[in-house]
């Protein structure tokens, strides 16, 4: 990797890094969206509802991330000695199969209470315990000016207030209008209880008697979120609900919110068995590993080079290709001349340039090159320097002359 590749991967990875640091620091909106979870701080959230449950019961508070059906095994069990204990439902909507349904009342005839806080119930809970729900909304009556300032400032708010002693006397609470639309009807009125209703009275909250157990029934879910525990005139309703109940153990559901506890993932039974789990992630870690071998190990691939041109011998290819058509063998004869004797010049380090009779003599002295061959070559390149035209003969007879001398220096 280059050095401007590795500034570039540098500036990179701090604008990536600072992007998401302001994305953290960013205040974001919240989210108005119900969900009735303890795990959120949402407004329609409910982790302030569960912390507040440590207080009104002492004996202990137990999220479930299980169906009914399988606290309703452990519970229902022959041998179990549990004590009766608080089961609490949250939610937009309480939508459990007709197994749920039927594994709660049986915890419930047997001992148990259950909470259910729900704008909807299955059709089989209501048909089994005769009840039904009805959807509520009338204008706000903030126009009423007539009946008096009063009424005119309360007209956009819903209120909700105990039936039961001795809560009846601590008053109103105070609910965005909206907030609680559902309302109880047609029920029985020998084996239910209204404990709260609101403003057009209206029943809000029901105690049912079921065998040994009780249920309690809200319309209301909305009261136990964070958004209304801020809330000075709403927060006592919660209060009030659950001091109602019995001082037992209580049962959180989260099951029916956030679904079952662990991973959600397809590989939820291999991350479950200890031995499975094992085994996937040592698979990983020694593929891990190999990717990484591989990578370290792995040549890299070597470049081509192209090999340097030899411009020389190309230049001298050019010029030999330009005599050879030109056909001046006397021009290619005297350049040989030239270039022979500048060759014998440079490698016997002489100092004269003619070859007269003295300068023959050296040559042959240094070479061992007879004399008779030295004048007959000399009488060669002088004629082949003073002809007009050559033939294609006589210059190779003169370049083998050349050649051979050459070769003898």
């Amino acid at each position: 990797m280059s050095r401007a590749e590795k500034v570039i991967l540098a500036v990179t990875l701090a604008v990536l890094a600072l992007v998401v640091v302001l994305e953290q620091l960013t205040p974001k909106e919240p989210n108005w969206q119900p969900s009735y979870t303890r795990y959120r701080t949402d407004p329609f959230a409910c982790g302030l509802a569960y912390d507040r449950l440590t207080d009104l019961f002492p004996q202990g508070v137990t999220t479930v991330r299980e169906p009914i059906y399988v606290t309703a095994q452990e519970r229902l069990a022959t041998d179990s000695t549990d004590r009766p204990v608080i089961h609490i439902f949250i939610n937009s909507g309480f939508h459990v199969d007709d197994l749920d349904l039927e594994n709660l009342l049986k915890m419930v005839d047997r001992g148990d209470d259950a909470f259910i806080a729900a704008q909807y119930f299955p059709d089989k809970m209501m048909d089994t315990l005769r009840f039904r729900t009805e959807y509520q909304w009338k204008k706000p009556d903030s126009l009423a000016t007539a009946a008096g300032l009063n009424k005119l400032l309360r007209g956009d708010t819903d209120l909700v207030r105990f039936t039961s002693w001795p809560l009846r006397q601590v008053g109103d609470f105070q609910f965005a209008h909206g907030g609680i639309d559902y309302i109880f009807k047609n029920f029985g009125m020998d084996s239910v209880q209204v404990l709260a209703e609101n403003q057009h009275h209206a029943p809000v909250l029901l105690r049912m008697r079921h065998g040994k157990g009780s249920l309690w029934l809200c319309t209301a879910p909305r009261a136990f979120t964070n958004y209304y525990l801020l809330k000075d005139g709403a927060r006592g309703f919660m209060e009030g609900a659950f001091n109602m109940l019995p001082d037992r153990p209580v049962l959180w559901d989260e099951y029916y919110k956030v679904g079952r506890a662990g991973s959600r993932t397809p590989l939820r039974y291999i991350l479950s068995q200890p031995a499975l789990k094992w085994a996937y992630w040592t698979a990983m870690a020694l593929l891990l590993l190999t990717v990484l071998v591989y990578a370290r190990r792995r040549q890299r691939a070597i470049p081509v080079v192209t090999p340097p041109r030899n411009t020389s011998r190309e230049f001298a290819d050019t010029m030999g290709r330009l005599y050879y058509f030109r056909g001046d063998h006397a021009d290619i004869a005297r350049k040989l001349t030239v270039q022979f004797k500048d060759e014998v010049r440079r490698k016997l380090r002489l100092h004269r340039t003619i070859w007269d009779a003295e300068a023959i003599q050296e040559i042959a002295l240094r070479t061992g090159i007879s004399e008779e061959e030295l004048n007959h070559a000399n009488r060669l390149m002088d004629h082949y320097n003073k002809v007009e035209q050559v033939s294609e003969e006589q210059l190779l007879t003169l370049n083998k002359t050349l050649s051979s001398l050459r070769s003898r220096l």
